[in-house]
């Protein structure tokens, strides 16, 4: 949940791969604030427990904070930055909305499939 922890870890990570020095395992535990999929009706957790993690330990809540402190950024600065991504947001939206939906020779692209496993894997 430290945004700050986790860029120090993999910075030294890559600092070691670039020396030549292997891999690293980075384990970054975190709390997942969405179920495992869209309508997932999250039984395994109470709505309380997810709203105490969000208002306590979200992580971007929790750099704001340690931005503000530190005099990095000032509260209106967060605001403008907030309100330069919601409206990158909704035109991103808005593009998404007014676009044509895919040929049938589109559908496929960027996609292929595993013919051992027949699994489906996206292609970015």
């Amino acid at each position: 949940q430290d945004v700050l922890a986790v860029y120090e870890v993999a910075k030294e990570a890559i600092e070691r791969a670039r020396r030549g020095e292997g891999p690293t395992l980075i384990e970054a535990k975190t709390y997942r604030f969405r179920g495992h999929f869209e309508g997932d009706p999250q039984v395994y957790r109470s709505k309380e427990e997810v709203e105490w993690w969000k208002k306590n330990k979200d992580p971007i809540k929790l750099f704001e904070e340690k931005l503000l402190e530190k005099g990095i950024v000032t509260k209106e600065e967060l605001d403008s930055i907030w309100e330069k991504v919601k409206k990158e947001i909704e035109e991103a939206i808005k593009f998404a909305e007014e676009s044509p939906w895919p040929s049938k020779e589109e559908v496929l692209e960027d996609v292929f499939s595993t013919p051992t496993k027949g699994v489906l894997v996206w292609q970015w």
